[in-house]
């Protein structure tokens, strides 16, 4: 397993933070990690994530990922499986928990897994870079409509 981890606190609670995390749809307005994304956070459903960012600059890579959970306001997780999980599968999840003070810690990761993990985290781990531009993106737009 190889994980990406990244974290942040944000001046407004967890509800308002999850509305955001979950707004699909306003993700070009704030999200430089996955600028389109659709679907819904429901267990279950498909995801599409027509563009992504990589390391470098954008990308068309049209990805399907599958919602592992979606527990409001705790968790987001969805999981894109290369091939088969046990060949190569990331899970993308975020959890927020409440810091006592109305605010949120978001703990954002990115998790590796499956026989190919070590060749892809060459890969994934320079992403850490663009979590944190997402985390701080998120915390803006959080803290400016809280």
């Amino acid at each position: 397993m190889h994980q990406v981890r990244t974290e942040i606190h944000i001046s407004a609670s967890p509800e308002h933070v999850w509305k955001i995390l979950c707004d699909f749809d306003a993700y070009p307005e704030w999200n430089p990690l996955v600028p389109r994304m659709r679907g819904a956070a429901v267990p279950g459903s498909r995801l599409s994530l027509p563009t992504a960012m990589w390391p470098g600059g954008p990308v068309v890579m049209p990805t399907r990922a599958t919602v592992e959970e979606a527990t409001p306001p705790r968790r987001l997780a969805w999981r894109v499986n290369m091939i088969t999980r046990s060949v190569a599968s990331s899970l993308h999840d975020f959890e927020l928990s409440p810091d006592g003070a109305g605010g949120t810690h978001l703990l954002h990761r990115e998790t590796i897994t499956g026989a190919m993990a070590p060749m892809m985290w060459s890969v994934v781990r320079r992403f850490e870079p663009t979590f944190v531009q997402l985390n701080q993106a998120l915390k803006k737009r959080a803290e400016a409509s809280a």
